[in-house]
């Protein structure tokens, strides 16, 4: 669809025309935005007790993002769940817990940013997919919110309860000790304070991030401020939710060029823009995620045992 709708020498144009300084501030933004995100897992680690230091979870946290750009449906974050736990002093049941609650919190971030972006921008109406596909999202990610805040305990109890009068053996009574342990983890990491603190720095990163979009349509020219920028980061990353090849081609372009044509720049500027702000995107965190897991080779002692120490 890319292909067909694109008129590639104009778009080339407009990537010609792009004040390239703007490019650095980007770059600077999403990086306080991935510092904020970083922090973000770590608190959430360290509520459940584990001696997890901001290196470490630094190492794992862009490893699986890497991991993500170059393999499809977000590997990244099985492995980051399953792989990486041994290496920064976690199990496997903390890290699924803590993907899962920060998946819930980014839905909801996003969601609250595509509305407040709207209003502020003055958009009457989105397309009718758009708004159903953020209804949906907030409804369910509300929903999974209020559960882990208000149930998760509860629920953890009640399968030790029933795992106590249970078949203790083979694969259920596996099934029963991790859900207890992702129930526990999720009820630590959900306690009010910890939970606000979650909540704040989650909303600081995606400020970084917004910022790299903010600079990136700043660069190509297109006027609209902090507002559209927050529109366009929040169209561009829901777009992720799909299934996708690698690093989201396709997909992340699509949504990124229809949110800058709907916000009243040129198709050619969209284009550019879609391709642009994607290769800064996968090759920064690519980059950084390649070189976190050269530096730290231990991270797949898990699944290769002696790889760390034959790599050293």
């Amino acid at each position: 669809m890319l292909l067909w709708i694109v008129d590639f020498p104009a778009a080339w144009a407009a990537l010609k025309a792009f004040d390239w300084p703007y490019l650095v501030l980007a770059l600077l933004s999403l990086g306080a935005g991935y510092v904020f995100r970083i922090l973000r897992w770590t608190v959430m680690l360290r509520a459940t007790g584990a001696d997890t230091t901001i290196g470490s979870s630094a190492a794992a946290f862009l490893g699986s993002i890497a991991l993500n750009n170059v393999l499809p449906l977000r590997i990244g974050d099985v492995v980051r769940v399953l792989v990486f736990p041994a290496a920064i002093g976690i199990s496997r049941s903390v890290a699924a817990a803590s993907v899962l609650l920060e998946r819930v919190i980014d839905l909801i971030t996003l969601v609250i940013c595509l509305a407040a972006g709207t209003a502020a921008v003055g958009i009457v109406a989105l397309p009718a997919w758009l708004e159903r596909g953020a209804l949906v999202i907030s409804i369910c990610a509300l929903a999974a919110l209020i559960v882990i805040v208000l149930f998760s305990r509860k629920l953890a109890f009640f399968i030790k309860l029933r795992g106590a009068r249970a078949d203790r053996s083979g694969i259920v009574a596996k099934v029963i000790e991790a859900s207890f342990d992702i129930l526990t983890g999720l009820a630590r990491m959900s306690r009010a304070t910890t939970l606000a603190l979650v909540l704040v720095l989650s909303m600081l990163g995606w400020a970084g991030e917004t910022g790299l979009y903010g600079f990136m349509l700043t660069g190509l020219g297109i006027s609209g401020g902090a507002a559209v920028a927050l529109v366009v980061m929040a169209v561009a990353t829901l777009s992720t939710l799909v299934p996708s090849s690698p690093g989201y081609v396709g997909t992340f372009h699509l949504a990124a060029l229809l949110a800058v044509d709907l916000l009243g720049g040129t198709q050619a500027q969209a284009a550019s823009f879609a391709l642009l702000v994607h290769l800064v995107l996968w090759g920064s965190t690519t980059v950084a995620g390649g070189i976190a897991m050269l530096v730290r080779p231990d991270l797949f002692r898990q699944v290769v045992p002696g790889f760390a120490r034959s790599h050293s």
